[in-house]
């Protein structure tokens, strides 16, 4: 209510006629719902954290709501099933972060976030809608879902590779405490039969020129590509049960055909099936704390690969940061350089010693002087490199000779070599080098530190997130619908503190205990 007051209407009609949005809605047919009107209600349902049921009741219910909807107070409600259409709409063809843009402008042109400022980033997992299945597991539900789709459309198909066993192993969900609790019963014996069946299928959908059609089923498709990771047809025929070494990398390993896009990751101690989702926030002073950019990815991918992404949609709002503060894991040499060229400060930590010279305590090639003109390396005994060219991966290589390394006083702090070798060095390219070289330098400031503490500050987002939100636990299937999720939910966190931003009534930030009060009423509190 405080912010329809101050701001007005945040959407209109309007905005889903054109862009990304043209083509939502049909031009024909009856009218339907306002998009503005569905969309806001869809803000304060992740507000809240309800289902579409009890979204659509507390339209019907709730004065502010209405107030914030501009209803009247007899309007009587919706059927809640439009909430689910709307959102599959939205999750197409970009409109999810369309809408984000749309919010952020309103709020640019109000002047309660701006380019140039500050801005930080984090990530957090997102477990997938799906059931944690084992190998045995994923299978069998893999089969079972081509089998249910096909008996679907054609059960004639599926009447003639019937055999017994099918319905115990297919009837129902497929658990391996279930089918190995009979007697005699072996985990290997039951893939074996697994696999069978799904071959036995396979082939005979190749077998039949009338069911071609089959293979474009996407539960056809993720069996056929789920056998190839897991089985492999012998030169007699048989299927052989690949060991756990010759499968594919989590990244290309499915895992459940409810939802092909959920990978397995773990990161420290945490690990989980799912996505992650990488939320960025301004944090200037004086001004709401407001999510810029949601970016949702797989869960196998490494936070460095989304920097140069979330930059660009923040460049492409209009929104580039001035600096943008990160966690370990966002930045690289060719991040940092990147970032530079955009005019960004990329304040992240950057790890000094890598290589296998750090790991055994010698020096770094941050302790090697490089004279690019010269084309040379000095090292931290004064001798320079004798060559210097560019390896297969794109890094300057500066060598050294033997003549001076093998006599050198402090040859046991430079290489651990036990057979006379000269020290070799790899760099990368003079821009890359010399952004991450100079990022290395203000790292350690006390000016940097103190601008780096304010990056603390997106692990609360992220909390109100999980906790108000319910970000960490995905609603949908597939990588766009569990988008269209976390940008939701980075609209109703924005909701959320403009609406605090607006509160003319300053709370106390945490509640005095009784002790402090009564001292505090009697003038005995300290100084």
């Amino acid at each position: 209510m405080r912010v329809r007051d101050a701001l007005g209407p945040l959407f209109t009609d309007e905005d889903f006629t054109s862009g990304e949005f043209e083509g939502m809605y049909s031009s024909l047919g009856q009218p339907g719902l306002s998009p503005a009107f569905l969309l806001v209600v869809t803000i304060l349902q992740f507000r809240h954290n309800l289902a579409d049921r009890e979204a659509a009741q507390a339209v019907a219910d709730r004065i502010s709501w209405k107030y914030a909807l501009g209803l009247g107070l007899d309007y009587a409600g919706f059927d809640f099933s439009a909430l689910s259409e709307f959102r599959s709409r939205l999750a197409q063809e970009g409109r999810a972060d369309r809408l984000l843009s749309l919010m952020l402008e309103r709020l640019k042109e109000a002047g309660l976030v701006k380019a140039g400022g500050r801005q930080r980033t984090d990530s957090t997992h997102v477990i997938a809608c799906v059931r944690r299945l084992n190998r045995i597991e994923s299978l069998g539900e893999g089969l079972r879902a081509a089998l249910e789709e096909i008996a679907r459309t054609s059960p004639g198909f599926i009447v003639p590779l019937l055999r017994p066993g099918w319905d115990e192993r297919y009837g129902r969900k497929v658990e391996t405490s279930r089918l190995l609790r009979r007697k005699n019963a072996s985990a290997d014996k039951l893939v074996e039969q697994i696999g069978v069946d799904g071959l036995s299928l396979l082939d005979a959908i190749e077998a039949d020129p009338t069911a071609a059609w089959m293979n474009q089923l996407p539960q056809v498709t993720f069996l056929r590509t789920l056998w190839d990771q897991h089985f492999q047809r012998t030169a007699a025929g048989r299927l052989r049960y690949k060991d756990i070494k010759e499968l594919p990398p989590a990244s290309e390993r499915l895992h459940s055909p409810y939802d092909p896009d959920a990978r397995y990751s773990t990161k420290g101690d945490t690990e989980w099936v799912g996505c992650k989702a990488h939320l960025s926030e301004s944090c200037d002073e004086g001004l709401p704390h407001l999510v810029t950019d949601v970016l949702t990815t797989g869960a196998t991918d490494p936070d460095v690969t989304a920097t140069t992404a979330i930059q660009d949609r923040l460049i492409a709002r209009g929104l580039a940061p001035g600096e943008h503060l990160m966690d370990a894991g966002y930045p690289s040499a060719e991040v940092i350089a990147a970032s530079a060229q955009r005019g960004i400060t990329l304040i992240a930590p950057i790890i000094v010693s890598t290589g296998r010279n750090a790991r055994a305590g010698t020096f770094t090639p941050a302790d090697f002087t490089v004279d690019w003109q010269a084309g040379a390396a000095r090292c931290p005994a004064g001798a320079l490199s004798r060559s210097m060219k560019e390896d297969d991966r794109g890094l300057i290589r500066f060598a050294f000779s033997r003549n001076d390394c093998v006599p050198c006083p402090v040859r046991d702090r430079c290489t651990r070599s036990k057979n006379g070798a000269a020290r070799n060095i790899a760099v990368h390219p003079q821009p890359v080098h010399e952004a991450r070289t100079r990022a290395l330098q203000a790292q350690g400031t006390d000016e940097w530190l103190a601008t780096y503490n304010a990056r603390s500050g997106i692990e609360g987002t992220i909390s109100q997130a999980v906790r108000g939100s319910g970000l960490r636990h995905s609603r949908y299937r597939g990588l766009p619908k569990v988008h269209l999720q976390n940008v939701l939910t980075g609209l109703a966190l924005n909701l959320t503190r403009l609406g605090a931003y607006f509160n003319p009534t300053v709370n106390p930030t945490t509640r005095p205990s009784r002790i402090r009060e009564l001292c505090t009423a009697h003038g005995l509190t300290a100084a």
